[in-house]
């Protein structure tokens, strides 16, 4: 039985089979997409493991494991989230039609729909993940950071929660760490040690409060520009460069699988150029890979075709650095010998 032919099946039957016949013809499209004899577009791993991969919730069923993208702010993480569903549904992957990817924020959980007051994180995720598993549909979410002896009760829950429920991971970061310390203060969000690391500002200087709604206003107010502390732009830089290492580790202690490092700047660069088509399905293949799942290449570029050349590339990093001259100075020293994360 081929995916699409099973899975146009099973569309029809989930919408209109009681539920004892939706969650039997669920699992017979877990089968499908796991027999290694099925010649698909997409297929996910193989028959064995991906039983091995189902949990039982209550008489309910098979529960599909959710996809946790690990992806700190300011690293592209919208683009990433959703084009990762785009990809997904082209390749034939029923995806679950969520209104937020934040839905794992043990700091703020009332950003998931799921939330209760009187529960906890934990149980927001069991209710967000069976209500996708019952549609015969997989949950996509993102987190910005994993914490193994985290003291806050939402996170302990939370990661039990998702171990349980075998949650695929993927880390997703960005390569250049001055591109991130410069959105972060554009957006007036402070770092992970709570640190401001510098402040934003417009063309002539003067401090700006346009902050994260930036990125939704135009003319002036679009070119709020990073004054950036020069005293502590290492240490930031450093603390930037080391969170894929440190998210790969915690995830490992605490037993998740997947946890391949993905890089944003490979994710996207063939929207800039066509030329860059093969290193963007390279690494969405990498992507892929690190959830269980399995494509071909050529099935990838196909669906990322049509986002060729949408964009024009990153400019330079006088549009949005206003002390770059002492930037510049400080990473060409020789203490650092970083003149490679400037461009222009």
């Amino acid at each position: 039985v081929t995916l699409h032919s099973f899975s146009a099946m099973a569309e029809i039957s989930l919408l209109t089979f009681p539920t004892m016949y939706r969650h039997l013809c669920h699992a017979l499209l877990l089968l499908a997409l796991s027999a290694p004899s099925a010649r698909a577009l997409f297929q996910v791993s193989s028959f064995t493991s991906q039983m091995q991969h189902m949990r039982k919730l209550d008489h309910k069923g098979a529960l599909i494991p959710p996809f946790m993208i690990v992806q700190r702010a300011c690293t592209g993480s919208s683009v990433v989230f959703r084009t990762a569903k785009n990809l997904l549904a082209e390749l034939g992957v029923a995806v679950y039609p969520s209104t937020t990817k934040e839905l794992a924020r043990p700091g703020a959980p009332e950003k998931n729909p799921w939330y209760r007051p009187d529960g906890d994180l934990g149980d927001a995720m069991r209710r967000a993940v069976t209500e996708a598993s019952d549609a015969g549909q997989v949950l996509i979410f993102n987190t910005f950071s994993v914490k193994p002896s985290s003291d806050d009760l939402n996170e302990q829950a939370l990661q039990r929660a998702l171990l349980s429920m075998d949650t695929r991971t993927v880390i997703v970061h960005r390569q250049n760490p001055l591109d991130i310390v410069t959105c972060e203060i554009r957006d007036c969000f402070k770092n992970y040690q709570g640190i401001p690391e510098g402040y934003p500002v417009d063309e002539k200087g003067q401090k700006d409060e346009t902050c994260f709604a930036r990125r939704n206003e135009t003319g002036e107010s679009a070119k709020t520009k990073a004054y950036i502390d020069l005293e502590h732009l290492p240490e930031f830089l450093r603390t930037a460069e080391q969170y894929p290492t440190k998210m790969k580790e915690a995830l490992e202690e605490l037993g998740f699988k997947g946890r391949r490092v993905v890089y944003y700047e490979d994710l996207v660069s063939h929207e800039y150029s066509v030329a860059n088509l093969g290193r963007s399905s390279s690494a969405w293949k990498r992507f892929l890979s690190s959830l269980g799942l399995k494509a071909e290449q050529k099935d990838i570029e196909n669906v990322l075709r049509k986002d060729v050349g949408k964009f024009p590339p990153p400019g330079p990093h006088s549009e949005v650095i206003y002390n770059l001259p002492g930037v510049k100075e400080l990473l060409a020293s020789e203490a650092m010998s970083r003149g490679n994360l400037l461009r222009g």
